[in-house]
């Protein structure tokens, strides 16, 4: 016969910090990201090394322009993600709700640059090694930024209904925390898919 443990999460502090199991959920997820992340960083420039040309011949680097936008976009919106917590702290529904849904409508912006950049990329992802990891990169965090306006909307619309408050807002502070990682991760990614091809 089977025994399983019940966790009794009713006297864990309200903003989860090291204590609720869902809370190491989330860093576990992360750090499982991170070591993704790694992986296809370590890819990249293994398939650089086995290249004699990098990128390929014809090929152009791809430009720094909106990939360098969403930076400051990515950014933007962490600010307003800890801007929210903040809110949530103080039980301002109105600046959590506000501080949530600018950092949608932030990550929005972010997608549909990062679309038509996709877009006018010379390459595909089959036509040699370095548009398949290019690709490969850029898909990886395109599907994140996305997962996190979807996850990022649900808890805006919590916030603005007033489910959230200072006794209870675990679902802010982790998404808040995925947030800061999908955000952060794009300035390593970004410096391999845009600068590497220029230091040759």
């Amino acid at each position: 016969m089977r025994t399983y443990a019940a966790v009794d999460a009713s006297r864990l502090s309200r903003f989860a910090n090291g204590e609720h199991p869902l809370w190491w959920g989330v860093l576990g997820a992360v750090t499982i990201e991170f070591t993704v992340v790694g992986g296809l960083i370590g890819s990249y420039f293994y398939l650089r090394m086995r290249a004699p040309q990098w990128p390929p011949a014809g090929v152009e680097a791809p430009d720094l322009l909106l990939p360098t936008i969403n930076i400051f976009l990515l950014l933007a919106s962490a600010w307003t993600m800890w801007w929210a917590g903040r809110g949530a702290n103080r039980d301002s529904r109105l600046v959590l709700t506000l501080g949530t849904g600018a950092s949608v409508v932030l990550a929005t912006c972010v997608i549909a640059l990062r679309t038509l950049q996709l877009h006018e990329l010379d390459f595909r992802w089959d036509d040699h090694a370095y548009g398949s990891i290019f690709w490969a990169i850029s898909g990886f965090h395109y599907i994140h930024v996305a997962s996190a306006i979807v996850g990022t909307a649900a808890v805006t619309l919590l916030a603005g209904i007033g489910y959230f408050n200072k006794e209870r807002q675990l679902g802010v502070v982790v998404d808040t925390l995925y947030w800061y990682f999908v955000a952060g991760i794009w300035i390593p990614l970004y410096l391999v898919l845009y600068w590497a091809p220029r230091l040759q």
